[in-house]
């Protein structure tokens, strides 16, 4: 490279490029420094996600192999008529058909009092205060730790008391309906955040919210100027059933609210039958299933079949069927979430650790040999043929139609062979991956277990790594802090030189001038 030595130093700029130009070729041993240390990141990185597509595959293959849930044995639910009862099934249930009929829908236990003209006054002859008690339904957590049932919901009845001040009478009906109506909410809500001492052992008992039956007050205009006091359950059943206890001045007998009989013309009483007991209480929705009635608070009933929860829409005589049957979808859902994570692995893998059969590049972890070997372990996993299954004609991940295409990314490739497999006995699938031995699916989680839990293979790689980059990073404090001082070392000869060339430049320029007056 040639420089005019006239021009060179004649600024600053031109000693901070030739300082540049020095610095850029002592800076090589930093660069490669700095290069593997950005390698050696990016291979962590590499690392972090494939610890998440591992974990994520460990944790499709404890689900797989979850002793509590049985996934294989997925259930599904029909209704011959939706439009009347709809059906779900969790695992437990057992396939097979029921019939079913509706004879009455549960309902809220309804109460109202009579009909009052609103410009009336009649209510001024109770001139105190007046407190009665309404009495509903209640669960509690039982929080004795001594107690064979600590932790359980107990059922109770609970008394609330609501008080109706004196001064509220003295005003026209309309408006002593409606302070009734305000104070019974008011006492509902109360209810709600005050802790009881149910079961009388000196400790308060914790509610667990809204599982008071909460009794809604409301006045209703029937006609112009005549109005009802109307009190309601928030619950269905014969359980969350209101009962009361009067005031002094028989307050709720001057509302007829409380009535035995079932309110009839301007009378008050009970909407509904409320009865004496679960079974002729015309609250509980009355079923029958298989020929065999029942008697529920809720139209939700999941305790009538084993596993199978109903939600009745509307009753009906004729006898409609419930169809319990394999979930075939449901499973084969399950199934392909874990083939598909399985299959991003694997895929990852061989991008990352194995040698590119086109390019012949590298990937980031092909030079250590326990990624590398991940990767074919993984295959062999679901080539497996399971020892420890009660089929003699189920035995690997083919005979459920279950097969890699030819990038090697896992399918259930033949759905009818599946079908037919998990149809005749839910155990032909779920042995294949959950057999304690070699089932392929806790082969898979035995193996990327090691790779992802704390202090695994993953994090002592990644580990090793910071230990490297927290060296070469010292080497590259240590590099900057030599090329700065050598910048600066430059930089004072090449202003040195700048002064020398200045003074020889006006010495040039004086001879010049001084040659021209001969």
């Amino acid at each position: 490279m040639a420089f005019d030595i006239g021009s060179i130093y004649d600024s600053r700029n031109s000693i901070d490029f030739l300082v540049n130009q020095y610095i850029k070729l002592e800076s090589r041993p930093k660069d490669n420094i700095v290069e593997r240390r950005d390698m050696l990141n990016k291979r962590r990185q590499t690392l972090t996600t494939l610890d998440s597509k591992l974990s994520a595959l460990n944790t499709q293959a404890e689900r797989m192999t979850d002793e509590i849930t049985d996934h294989f044995s997925m259930k599904k639910a029909n209704s011959s008529d939706e439009e009347l009862v709809l059906a779900s099934a969790s695992f437990s249930a057992t396939s097979g058909t029921h019939s079913l009929s509706v004879e009455r829908l549960a309902s809220a236990d309804t109460r109202v009092s009579q009909q009052f003209s609103n410009s009336n006054s009649s209510f001024t002859d109770i001139t105190s205060d007046q407190t009665f008690t309404l009495t509903v339904g209640s669960y509690y957590k039982d929080n004795d730790s001594d107690s064979s049932t600590y932790g359980d919901s107990i059922y109770q009845r609970v008394n609330i008391d609501v008080t109706i001040e004196a001064s509220v009478f003295s005003q026209t009906n309309d408006d002593v309906l409606a302070d009734i109506a305000i104070a019974i909410n008011d006492a509902m809500g109360e209810a709600l955040t005050t802790s009881v001492d149910y079961d009388g052992d000196g400790d308060d008992d914790e509610y667990i919210l809204n599982n008071i039956d909460i009794v809604n007050a409301d006045v209703v205009e029937e006609q112009d100027g005549v109005s009802r006091l109307i009190l309601k359950s928030s619950s269905s059943g014969y359980s969350y059933r209101m009962d009361f206890s009067d005031s002094a001045n028989n307050l709720l007998t001057a509302l007829d609210v409380n009535s035995s009989s079932q309110s009839s013309g301007t009378s008050g009483g009970y909407i509904t039958s409320v009865g004496s007991n679960l079974n002729d209480s015309e609250l509980n929705s009355k079923f029958e299933i298989n020929g065999l009635t029942f008697y529920r608070d809720t139209n939700n009933v999941t305790d009538a079949l084993n596993g199978v929860s109903l939600t009745f829409l509307n009753s009906f005589t004729d006898t409609e069927t419930i169809t319990v049957a394999p979930d075939v979808e449901g499973v084969k859902l399950e199934i392909q979430n874990f083939l598909d994570v399985y299959n991003e692995s694997i895929s990852y893998l061989r991008e990352n650790a194995e040698l590119d059969p086109i390019s012949k590049t590298k990937g980031m972890l092909a030079d250590d040999s326990l990624y590398r070997q991940l990767s074919s372990e993984l295959r062999f996993k679901l080539s497996t043929i399971v020892t420890d299954v009660s089929s003699v004609t189920y035995d690997r991940l083919y005979d459920l139609g279950i097969e890699p295409d030819i990038s090697g990314n896992y399918s259930i490739a033949d759905s009818s062979k599946f079908t037919l497999a998990l149809e005749s006995n839910s155990d032909n699938v779920a042995e294949i991956f959950n057999a304690e031995e070699k089932g392929v699916a806790r082969l898979v989680n035995e193996l990327v277990e090691t790779f992802v839990k704390v202090g695994g293979t993953i994090d002592s790689s990644k580990d090793t790594i910071d230990s490297s980059v927290v060296q070469l990073n010292q080497r590259i404090s240590y590099w900057d802090e030599v090329l700065d001082n050598r910048a600066n070392q430059l930089r004072d000869e090449f202003s040195r030189i700048q002064t020398l060339m200045d003074q020889l430049s006006r010495q040039q320029t004086f001879m010049a001038n001084i040659r021209s007056k001969f």
